[in-house]
């Protein structure tokens, strides 16, 4: 029953779609060139908005199912439609050999399989980095690699807005590589391959759109989680988004969101960053600064916090479960609690696997999720200016700088050898000093 459920969602999907499409001018084909291409394959694609897996299921020969995180699976209800779909659940904190299996099965059945290797949906407009396992994984499921690669769709729906903009989605597909040409090449050659297929960068792409235009309504509704420091003044979380405004509550800089996705100064010294993705490059080279300065100086002052959250836990396939409202600070080595009631009072970075942005928008959905000594952890933070993304960024940064000093000391597995701070910051503590 769920198989024919499936097979008539997916009929009807490929028959109606195209013409809402079409009608409503959603999406638009790009440079298609998928001529001999025949199920199964294996497609990899850029991320960028929620209907991306409809704009590339509809636009390919035959079922496709698509490799999504396993958070998707936990209500009974998503549960049955992804299942139904032939959709692959994966959990973002480890490889799991079920999911590679899943793979295989859907290979064996004649379906081709689609996996976005960023992880996540485009946070600031261009291609973040992809998981380092695609050419391995082509390579094993042996079947023609296509690449697809979406423009325009994070200018009509960032991720972090409350509301699109009016605007069209450009889908380009091409064959990458043949089956031969798979088993032929190195796993690092299809890995480098893919990466600059996929690349892309909304800003630079509507330079060569003139006539391109994104309009909507509080179009910077939410961009203060992504734009979490001032370039004037130099604070964090101190940007307060109304309308299309994005304005910093110290120092009063401010820009508006334009039509074409650009920085438009209202107030200040000078525009410092034309557009979010050079915000965003920029706050992530101040980040590993800090992380740098950090992991130099272990026992110092604390990196982030005390900030309020409720604490969520959850084991294997169970449901998250609430364990408790407490105050988190970040260290170089670890994020601790005042251990209120059963939460644990140490996080230990070297132990955390996977620290990603799980929930974005709305006061009470901001989340990052993380995998912990084999269990699922969730923050809900508390304080609406608080960035889960700029935490993201930072426990991303001190991992790899904690993994690879701990490598370089000879230190022990669970990071024994790091001493640890509990001061707390001021509030409002700039990035840079």
């Amino acid at each position: 029953m769920k198989a024919f459920i499936g097979a008539v969602i997916t009929y009807l999907a490929k028959s109606i779609f195209p013409m809402y499409t079409r009608l409503f001018g959603r999406l638009r084909k790009g440079r298609v060139d998928m001529a001999g291409v025949r199920p199964p394959f294996f497609l990899v694609s850029n991320h960028q908005t929620e209907m991306d897996p409809l704009y590339i299921g509809t636009s390919v020969p035959g079922r496709i199912s698509f490799v999504a995180t396993d958070s998707l699976f936990r209500s009974p209800t998503m549960d049955y439609l992804m299942s139904a779909l032939g959709s692959i659940p994966k959990s973002k904190f480890k490889v799991d050999p079920s999911t590679i299996r899943m793979m295989f099965d859907s290979i064996k059945h004649g379906w081709s399989v689609g996996l976005f290797p960023e992880g996540q949906r485009s946070m600031a407009g261009y291609t973040d980095v992809i998981a380092p396992t695609v050419g391995r994984l082509a390579k094993m499921l042996d079947v023609p690699l296509v690449v697809a690669k979406l423009q325009g769709g994070f200018l009509s729906h960032p991720c972090w807005a409350y509301w699109p903009r009016r605007g069209r989605c450009v889908l380009n597909m091409k064959l990458l590589f043949s089956r031969e040409q798979v088993r032929e090449l190195e796993p690092e050659e299809i890995q480098e391959a893919v990466a600059n297929s996929l690349y892309n960068s909304d800003f630079d792409w509507i330079g060569s759109q003139p006539k391109l235009r994104y309009k909507g309504k509080k179009r910077a509704q939410g961009l203060h989680n992504i734009m979490f420091a001032c370039p004037e003044c130099g604070q964090s979380d101190c940007f307060l988004t109304e309308g299309d405004l994005s304005t910093c509550k110290k120092c009063g800089y401010s820009v508006k969101w334009g039509d074409r996705g650009e920085f438009i100064l209202m107030n200040g010294s000078k525009l410092h960053h034309a557009n979010l993705e050079q915000q965003d490059k920029w706050q992530k080279e101040m980040i590993g600064q800090v992380a740098d300065r950090a992991a130099k100086n272990p026992g110092c002052d604390t990196i982030y916090g005390p900030c309020r959250v409720t604490i969520r836990r959850k084991h294997k396939s169970e449901p998250l479960e609430v364990i408790g409202d407490d105050d988190i600070v970040l260290y170089e080595d670890a994020i601790r609690t005042s251990h209120a009631g059963s939460c644990p009072s140490v996080f230990r970075i070297d132990h955390i696997d996977g620290f990603s942005v799980e929930g974005i928008r709305g006061r009470r959905n901001r989340i990052v999720e993380f995998l912990h000594d084999g269990t699922v952890y969730s923050f809900v933070f508390h304080n609406e200016l608080e960035s889960t993304y700029k935490w993201h960024l930072m426990v991303r940064r001190l991992k790899t700088v904690n993994d690879g000093r701990i490598k370089s000391e000879g230190g022990t597995e669970d990071g024994s050898s790091m001493s640890v701070s509990r001061g707390y910051c001021r509030e409002g503590q700039a990035i840079r000093e």
